[in-house]
């Protein structure tokens, strides 16, 4: 994804590139033994070569289908960008999602400044008695479908007032929950019960609250078209 023209952003990161050193690998990983760049080891490599020539990186996370994405943009002060998204683990406790938050980040942001994060182990991972495995082939990644929310009352899938911990996933409850609606009045219902939830995300996390009002038009689109 990128913005319409990005020639004086590519200009200015190629500048931002040839400052950059490399990441210290200030970590070693404790199954393969290899070396790697910490999140903050990364960024201390890249945040001054981009500041120094108009640019910037942001991370956000964002609701898609009902599942969870790290977007990560490198924004240039022309208004130029480009941005990449990572899959994020959505059947994870908040310890486990917050690691793999910060892998997703260290991994987007190396990419996208395209610098090493990571000690090449020249294929030993993939050595099994002395011979070089074939590389296996790459697995896509899709974000997990997040289930509708069940009324606590009575048990089923009905419209109610969702809670959540976090913004984020209450957005995605909702989202799930419009997917699974099978009328207009049903969304409606759903949109009347978490009024007061919307009302505040649309301050708080206002590209949650687009991702779920955008899914409600879509929804409502699609009813549309099969009348």
């Amino acid at each position: 994804m990128h913005s319409e023209t990005t020639a004086d952003l590519a200009a200015a990161l190629a500048k931002a590139q040839s400052q950059m050193k490399s990441a210290t690998f200030n970590r070693v990983n404790p199954h393969f033994k290899n070396k790697y760049a910490d999140l903050s080891a990364v960024l201390e490599a890249i945040r001054k070569p981009l500041a120094d020539n108009g640019l910037s990186v942001t991370q956000t996370t964002e609701v898609r289908d009902g599942g969870f994405v790290l977007v990560t943009t490198l924004h240039h002060s022309s208004g130029q960008w480009i941005a990449s998204e990572y899959p994020l683990p959505q059947a994870a406790k908040p310890q486990e999602l917050g690691s793999a938050l910060t892998y997703a980040r260290r991994y987007s942001l190396s990419a996208i400044a395209c610098i090493a994060a990571d000690e090449d182990d020249d294929a030993e991972g993939a050595r099994t008695s002395g011979q070089v495995a074939s590389a296996p082939k790459p697995r896509a990644v899709n974000p997990q479908p997040v289930e509708a929310p069940v009324d606590p009352e009575t048990g089923e899938c009905s419209p109610h007032k969702i809670k959540a911990d976090d913004a984020i996933k209450w957005g995605a409850l909702l989202v799930a929950a419009i997917n699974m609606a099978q009328s207009n009045e049903e969304i409606d219902d759903w949109l009347d019960k978490n009024a007061e939830g919307l009302d505040v995300i649309e301050g708080a996390a206002p590209k949650v609250h687009g991702r779920v009002m955008d899914r409600v038009a879509e929804k409502r689109n699609s009813f549309k078209k099969a009348a």
